[in-house]
């Protein structure tokens, strides 16, 4: 039992090496684990998983070809995973372009390490774009869903 919660450890230490994440929790019913690691020579972002639970990055941006100057968002991926709009592939997608979705609500999801992590939308939200393909893979820090507040 003990070398199987070593060898988890190692995997997660080297997963969060690769991807220059500084600091991984994971909460399950067996166990929860927090690895923080420091590095000098890298630029690392801190990031928490809890299993099932992702917390969402919102940056502004604007689109300067609008007359109204629309404040236009971007909902990131927080993991490198597989994006899915979908929990199935017979299931309905969780949003699409031009749908209003509430605070909370799940709004895709990303799967890292067999674990189906699921995207919320950080307040209600117009989705103006799906900015990626389902099934593909995507990287942490990139575009998903670009949004306006509703």
């Amino acid at each position: 039992m003990a070398n199987d919660i070593k060898s988890k450890v190692k995997s997660l230490y080297e997963i969060m090496k690769e991807e220059k994440v500084q600091e991984l929790e994971v909460n399950s019913k067996d166990y929860s684990i927090c690895i923080k690691r420091k590095d000098k020579n890298e630029n690392t972002q801190p990031v928490v998983l809890k299993k099932q639970q992702i917390s969402e990055t919102v940056v502004p941006s604007f689109d300067e070809s609008k007359d109204t100057q629309t404040a236009r968002e971007t909902i990131k991926s927080p993991i490198t995973g597989i994006f899915y709009k979908s929990p199935s592939p017979s299931s309905p997608v969780y949003a699409e372009e031009g749908s209003i979705v509430e605070t909370g609500k799940t709004v895709c999801i990303i799967e890292a390490m067999k674990v189906m992590n699921e995207i919320k939308a950080p307040f209600k939200s117009k989705i103006l774009k799906i900015l990626v393909e389902n099934g593909k893979t995507v990287n942490a820090g990139q575009d998903l869903l670009e949004v306006e507040k509703a």
